[in-house]
């Protein structure tokens, strides 16, 4: 009995540390540069020929990761793919999981097609899979968004979803076959291209092995969806630097002169991922254009009075005309701690003798819109996982 519980625990943690994490796994690119790299699994497929002229539409190139056995099937696919100057690269030679937990027969999984990249069928991992792709000299590629178009959801919502997750250096997982992925794109493509967003493939994505720092910000994305979801958190733009999101709350304080506690407000939420590796003079350029996304979203909603946020760098907000309170002990505490685990989560540093204590920022309404006028209205994007909106896991 205990070998066999040992055997489980040690198939277990392969599958937490090398699938949900993705520890070593090539998962994302450059988070300067607003590339993305979209992935297509599963394929050829009776809609491969649908989805090239779709890409073709836009100028875009993508990378398919294609199974043996389809490949074999349809070789003039294969070929108009290439042909299109798209990455052609391996996903096995077939999409039965479950049978891949027998070593002989990942091993032949893996070997029987050619590939620089190797994505396995739903993410699996097992002790071995690591080790098969060093031997037969593969790199295993995996995503940090799923565009969950295996879902029966309407495509405007998965479309919806995929734009606001969306970031400088993604891999984005879709799939070769299900209608949904072609309605879905219609509707995100001509948008992420209007953003500023440049659809590559794998290779120009250059992605990069995920350190364990960034694999536990990999498996970290499922807690932050729920909270935006859960909070009905948006974001103040969709554009690959628009770094707020914003969550309509009770003013909890402390405070403030004509802004007593629960007054209506906008907490300001960091989109770390998308700053964390700006160079500074970046940071600035792309946060004073990010605070005139908060002023458009809060122009819209009179009820709205203040726009806050607690952190250690709130006295470099002064930079961006943000005003700055010191914090109740229990708050600057918690404050300072969270301030401490993000810096080393998003910038690998850690907590300094002489760092500020956290303090909050903050903005009224009046002296909000004063420093930056909105232009043009906009409408906020809706929080995903309301109505029709996926949530949870699935297939890759």
């Amino acid at each position: 009995m205990e070998p066999i519980l040992g055997l489980l625990l040690l198939y277990g943690l392969s599958d937490l540390l090398f699938r949900f994490l993705g520890l070593g796994a090539y998962a994302q690119g450059s988070r300067r540069e607003a590339k993305v790299a979209l992935t297509f699994d599963d394929g050829p497929s009776k809609r491969t020929e649908a989805l090239l002229a779709l890409l073709a539409r836009h100028g875009v190139k993508a990378t398919f990761f294609l199974t043996g056995e389809r490949a074999k099937a349809r070789p003039d696919l294969v070929e108009a793919i290439r042909r299109e100057g798209h990455q052609v690269e391996d996903h096995g030679e077939g999409h039965r999981a479950l049978s891949l937990l027998l070593p002989w027969v990942e091993w032949r999984h893996m070997a029987q097609n050619p590939g620089r990249y190797y994505r396995p069928p739903h993410g699996l991992h097992t002790p071995f899979t690591r080790l098969f792709a060093r031997l037969l000299g593969k790199r295993v590629a995996l995503w940090d968004l799923e565009a969950k178009d295996w879902l029966p959801l309407p495509p405007e919502a998965l479309a919806e979803r995929l734009l606001y997750y969306l970031r400088p250096g993604s891999i984005v997982l879709l799939h070769d076959g299900p209608e949904r992925t072609l309605r879905l794109l219609e509707r995100a493509l001509p948008e992420m291209l209007r953003l500023g967003y440049r659809p590559t493939t794998l290779d120009d994505l250059a992605p990069l092995p995920l350190s364990p720092r960034l694999a536990l910000i990999r498996g970290l994305q499922g807690f932050e969806e729920r909270y935006n979801t859960k909070r009905r958190v948006v974001r103040a733009g969709l554009g690959p630097f628009d770094l707020f999101r914003l969550e309509k709350k009770p003013f909890p304080g402390p405070a403030l002169p004509g802004l007593p506690r629960g007054t209506p407000a906008m907490e300001l939420h960091l989109e770390s991922q998308r700053l964390m590796e700006l160079t500074p003079f970046e940071a600035v350029r792309h946060l004073r254009r990010s605070l005139g996304r908060v002023a458009e979203r809060v122009a819209e909603d009179p009820e709205v009075r203040l726009v806050y946020g607690y952190t250690y760098l709130a006295d470099g907000g002064r930079i961006l005309g943000l005003k700055t309170a010191d914090l109740p002990l229990w708050p600057r505490l918690v404050a300072g701690l969270a301030s401490a685990w993000f810096l080393w989560l998003y910038r690998g540093e850690l907590p300094k003798r002489k760092r500020p204590p956290a303090r909050m920022a903050y903005l009224s309404r009046e002296e909000l819109l004063a420093l930056y006028p909105p232009s043009t209205p906009a409408s906020p994007p809706p929080a995903p996982g309301g109505p029709g909106s996926p949530q949870g896991g699935g297939p890759a």
